[in-house]
C-alpha cells in the first residue's frame, strides 16, 4: 500500500474542516494500492454513554461503518473535540477481538504502524492534528466488513451565569452517505447539589429522546433513533441549586497498581454570588483597537464592522471610548476619548462604515497607541482588541509586543482579545489578554456576532475580583493548574487542580479585589484521604500540566526536556498528546502472542513492553527469524541520560517469540528510581530501542 502523503493529509483534513464535522467525524476509504479519490463510508451505528459529575464529563463513543466496496481499502477517520476535551482511550475490534490501544511516543507509533502497513497487517494508529482535531488510521478493512471503534475523551465543563453546558457533536448531516441505521445517546448527570434545572434545549422530551429526573442528584437523558440524518448537535443544559458562596472539590487517591504515583489529585470549582444590582455597574473607559490590515480583506473585516456597531450599541451616556485602527499605520477615530453621547456614537458608526482592510499588521504600535489614551482612575478602563492575531509590521516579536504592551498599561487597563476568522495566533491573544487580566474569544464565521459581542460587553461592564488568592486553609498543597489566575469576572467562577497529601476538613478562602474593597468568600472543604475517588481528575491535571508546558515550547521553543516531560506525562497518565500517539496491533497484543506462541516469526521485532507504565515489573517481548539456527540476544536497560543500568539478558536464543521480565532493579541489586527508561535489544544484525515509565 502506498503511504498517505502529507499532501493527502491536508486535503483531507481540508474536506473535514469545509463541513459540520462533529465527534461523530468521518471515515474516508478508498481501495488498497490505488490512487482513487477517498470516498466516505457509511456510518452504521452510533452508541454513546456520557457520565457528568458535577462539571467533568466522560464520554464513551462507539462507531460501527461498513465498507462496501468489494474490495479491501485503507481508511482514515478524521473528527474534532470539544476544545477542552482530551482522549484517554482507544479501542479497535478485529475479528470480533477488542484491543485497547497503548501509548507511545508519536514517531515511534508511525514507524511501528508503517512497518505493518508494509506487511499488509492490521494496526491501528490515533494522532493528534492540532486545534482539536484528531486523525484514526486503519488499515486493512476487509471487503463487505464492518469498522468498529471506541473511543473515550474527558472534558471540563464550563460554568457560565448559573448554568453548565454539555454539548456532544453529534451533526453528521452529510457525512455519511447513508442515514445512520442506528443512533443512541445515554447521559447520567450527577451533582453534589441538587438539579434547578436540567433540560436539552436541541433534544427535549419526545419519541426520541426522554428525560428522567432519578433523583434530585441524578437526571438521565436517553435518545435512540433510527434510519437517521441528525442535523444537529446534541446541547444540554444544567443549573444546580447553590446559596451565597459554592465550593465543590472532586479527588482522587491512587492505589498501588495505579501509574499516576503516590499523590492525591484535586480539582476544586469556586462560585461567588452572580446577582449583580444597578448600583454596582461601573462607568466604562473602553477603546476599540481594531486589525484593518491586508489579511483582514473580505469575511474578516465584515465580521469586525459587525462586532463594533454591536459594541457602539451597548455604550451608555456615562461611557467613554474610542476607536483605534491600525495596518501598517494607526489611525484613531478621535485623539482621546469622547463621551458615549448620540452625536459621538452617529459619527462613529459612520467611522466604522468607511472601514476597508489595507496594509501590514502593526500589533504593537496600535497597543502603544491605545494605551496613552487618557483612562480614568475610577472607571472600568478596558481594551477591546480584535484582530487575527499575525503581526507582521513594525515589532513582530512576541515577547517584545507583550513586554511593551505590560509597560505602556500603567492605568491597569484590561485587555479583551477577539480572534476573527480562523487562521488566528491564539497564543499571542492569549497570553495579551491574560498578562493584563482580561480573557480571549475566538469567532470563527459561524458565530454570531452580535451574541458573542453582546455577551461579553455585559460581562466586563458588572463587577470584577481582582488579584484573587486561594488559601487552602494549611492542606499541603503543590504543583497547581492553571498557572496564571485570570480575574474573576461576573457570572465565571474559579478552577484549580493540584497535587496534596493527608486529607481531612480545611476552611478554603478565595479572597480578592472589587473595586477599591477587599472579598473574601469561605467555606469548609472535604478532602479525601481514602484510595480511590474520581480517575478522571489527576487525568485532568496532567492534560493541564502539559497545556502548560506547551505553552512554553510555544515561547521559549522545542526543547527536549520539555518534549520529554510532555511524553512522561503522557505515558504516565495515559492521554494523547501532539507528542504521543495510540497505537493498537493485534499481532503484538499479549494474549495474541500467547496463542501464536508455536508460529515462528519471519522478522525481528522488538515489541512495546506491557504494563506500561509499570510498577513493580514489565515484560519485553521480541521475535527471532528463522534465517539461522540461533542468535546471540543482548538485552540492556538505560536512562534517559545514556547511563546502563542493567544487561537483562546476554544469552543465546532459537527463532521465534520470547519474553524476558524486568523488575526495576539495576545491577546493584538496587530498585531505580521512577522514570522513563530505554531498552535495547541487540541480536545478529538487528537493534532496536523502546522507551519504558517506571511509576514508584
Amino acid at each position: 500500500m502506498k503511504k498517505l502523503t502529507n499532501f493527502l493529509v491536508c486535503i483531507l483534513i481540508l474536506m473535514v474542516m469545509t463541513q459540520d464535522v462533529s465527534a461523530v467525524g468521518v471515515l474516508f476509504c478508498r481501495p488498497r494500492w490505488s490512487d482513487q479519490q477517498y470516498q466516505k463510508m457509511w456510518i452504521k451505528s452510533v452508541q454513546t454513554t456520557v457520565e457528568i459529575q458535577d462539571q467533568i464529563a466522560v464520554t464513551h463513543l462507539d462507531q460501527i461503518f461498513v465498507n462496501e466496496l468489494t474490495t479491501s481499502v485503507e481508511t482514515v477517520f478524521i473528527f474534532p473535540l470539544p476544545e477542552n476535551a482530551v482522549i484517554t482511550e482507544l479501542v479497535y475490534w478485529f475479528n470480533g477481538q477488542r484491543y485497547v490501544a497503548s501509548i507511545r511516543e508519536r514517531q515511534e507509533a508511525i514507524n511501528d504502524y508503517n512497518q505493518k502497513l508494509r506487511q499488509w497487517l492490521d494496526p491501528a494508529l490515533l494522532e493528534y492534528l492540532g486545534d482539536n482535531l484528531f486523525r484514526l488510521s486503519i488499515a486493512p478493512v476487509n471487503s463487505q466488513s464492518e469498522v468498529r471503534t471506541e473511543i473515550t475523551y474527558i472534558e471540563p465543563l464550563l460554568y457560565d451565569l448559573g448554568k453548565v453546558d454539555y454539548i456532544f457533536l453529534l451533526n453528521t448531516l452529510d457525512l455519511s452517505p447513508r442515514p445512520l441505521q442506528t443512533v443512541s445517546v445515554v447521559v447520567d448527570a450527577y451533582s453534589q447539589r441538587p438539579f434547578k434545572i436540567f433540560e436539552s434545549p436541541s433534544h427535549q422530551n419526545s419519541t426520541a429522546t426522554n428525560i428522567e429526573m432519578v433523583s434530585d442528584t441524578h437526571y438521565r437523558l436517553v435518545f435512540g433513533d433510527e434510519n437517521f440524518f441528525p442535523d444537529r448537535d446534541l446541547k444540554i443544559s444544567y443549573e444546580t441549586s447553590r446559596e451565597n458562596v459554592d465550593m465543590r472539590v472532586l479527588t482522587y487517591t491512587p492505589a498501588p497498581a495505579d501509574s499516576f504515583g503516590t499523590d492525591s489529585f484535586y480539582a476544586i470549582w469556586i462560585t461567588p454570588p452572580d446577582s449583580v444590582s444597578a448600583e454596582e455597574i461601573i462607568p466604562k473607559d473602553i477603546i476599540f483597537t481594531v486589525d484593518v490590515s491586508s489579511s483582514m480583506e473580505g469575511q474578516r473585516i465584515a465580521q469586525v464592522k459587525e462586532a463594533l456597531n454591536h459594541f457602539l450599541g451597548l455604550l451608555q451616556p456615562y461611557d467613554r471610548f474610542n476607536i483605534i485602527t491600525f495596518g501598517t499605520f494607526v489611525q484613531k477615530f478621535r485623539e482621546d476619548l469622547v463621551q458615549a453621547s448620540t452625536q459621538n456614537l452617529g459619527y462613529a458608526h459612520d467611522f466604522v462604515f468607511q472601514l476597508y482592510a489595507l496594509g501590514m499588521t502593526n500589533i504593537s504600535g496600535a497597543l502603544t497607541a491605545s494605551l496613552q489614551q487618557s483612562f480614568g482612575d475610577s472607571t472600568s478602563n478596558n481594551l477591546v482588541f480584535l484582530t487575527d492575531g499575525e503581526p507582521t509590521w513594525g515589532e513582530t516579536d512576541i515577547d517584545q509586543i507583550l513586554t511593551s504592551c505590560n509597560n505602556d498599561n500603567i492605568k491597569q487597563v484590561r485587555i479583551f482579545s477577539f480572534g476573527v476568522g480562523e487562521d488566528i495566533n491564539e497564543i499571542l491573544l492569549r497570553r495579551l489578554s491574560g498578562e493584563n487580566h482580561g480573557y480571549a474569544q475566538f469567532i470563527t464565521s459561524d458565530d454570531s456576532i452580535a451574541l458573542v459581542v453582546n455577551y461579553h460587553f455585559n460581562r466586563i461592564s458588572k463587577p470584577v475580583m481582582t488579584d484573587i488568592h486561594l488559601d487552602l486553609g494549611g492542606l499541603q498543597s503543590w504543583d497547581t493548574y492553571p498557572k496564571l489566575q485570570e480575574d474573576l469576572f461576573w457570572g465565571s467562577q474559579v478552577m484549580r487542580l493540584g497535587l496534596y497529601q493527608g486529607g481531612g476538613i480545611y476552611t478554603v478562602t478565595l479572597g480578592g479585589n472589587m473595586r477599591s474593597d477587599s472579598v473574601s468568600y469561605t467555606s469548609p472543604v472535604q478532602f479525601a484521604d481514602t484510595i480511590g475517588g474520581y480517575r478522571f481528575v489527576p487525568r485532568l491535571w496532567a492534560k493541564l500540566k502539559i497545556d502548560h508546558i506547551l505553552d512554553q515550547i510555544s515561547i521559549y521553543g522545542e526543547n527536549q526536556e520539555l518534549v520529554d516531560q510532555i511524553i512522561e506525562l503522557s505515558l504516565r497518565f495515559q492521554i494523547l498528546t501532539p507528542y504521543t500517539a495510540f497505537y493498537s496491533d493485534p499481532d503484538e497484543d499479549p494474549s495474541n502472542l500467547d496463542q501464536e506462541e508455536d508460529i515462528i516469526a519471519d522478522v525481528f521485532a522488538l515489541y512495546q513492553n506491557y504494563p506500561n507504565p509499570f510498577n513493580p515489573s514489565t515484560t519485553i517481548q521480541y521475535q527471532l527469524p528463522s534465517r539461522q539456527a540461533q542468535y546471540r540476544v543482548v538485552i540492556k536497560i538505560f536512562d534517559l541520560l545514556g547511563r546502563l543500568v542493567l544487561i537483562l539478558k546476554d544469552n543465546y536464543e532459537l527463532p521465534g517469540t520470547h519474553d524476558v521480565t524486568w523488575n526495576g532493579i539495576n545491577s546493584k541489586g538496587e530498585f531505580v528510581p521512577s522514570g522513563i527508561y530505554l531498552y535495547t535489544i541487540y541480536a545478529g544484525p538487528f537493534s532496536s530501542t523502546k522507551k519504558m515509565l517506571l511509576i514508584r
